[in-house]
């Protein structure tokens, strides 16, 4: 089984995952460009939707909190499937914070963007890191981007911790 630990254990917002899952599933969320939402649905069902699967109270004031946030108030009646990759960046973005994470995973969140989107994005996200005071696990191979939104960075190579500092510690390890 793929899924059942076979060793070790796993603190996520200080509780044990095996013990806490479902509280700890509450508290985080995602966003990735390849993830798709469903094309067949509007922007605001797919909103709806999942503002509902994470028991979101106030779910429309809620929306229309991140919709504005994310810019994406003009396209909440457009099919899903109609959205270029910056909107659905942005879709996925706005879905991700439904659920006020304290925990937001993000993976490779401006790839294929353009590179004034890719920079608001960033700046998004700092924005509400800091607001909310969330932390974020951010996966980037784009190493100047992880130099400014991260204050911690880990290398993996082969499913193994090769190294972690902070950026400057890095940048003095293997310069540049």
């Amino acid at each position: 089984d793929l899924i059942t630990p076979t060793s070790g254990t796993i603190r996520i917002l200080g509780k044990e995952y095996r013990h806490s899952r479902e509280e700890i599933l509450s508290r985080l969320n995602f966003s990735s460009p390849y993830v798709s939402l469903p094309g067949n649905l509007k922007v605001i069902e797919n909103l709806k939707t999942f503002a509902r699967l994470y028991g979101v109270r106030n779910i429309h004031a809620k929306i229309a909190e991140l919709a504005d946030f994310f810019n994406i108030k003009d396209f909440l009646g457009t099919m899903t499937s109609r959205l270029s990759t910056g909107q659905l960046t942005r879709l996925n973005l706005a879905k991700a914070l439904l659920n006020d994470p304290k925990l937001l995973l993000l993976d490779e969140p401006t790839a294929s963007l353009d590179p004034d989107i890719a920079d608001r994005t960033r700046q998004m996200l700092l924005r509400i890191r800091e607001e909310r005071r969330m932390s974020m696990l951010y996966t980037s191979h784009n190493m100047a981007e992880v130099e400014e939104i991260c204050d911690r960075v880990i290398f993996i190579q082969h499913g193994r911790l090769k190294d972690a500092g902070t950026p400057a510690e890095l940048v003095a390890r293997y310069g540049k």
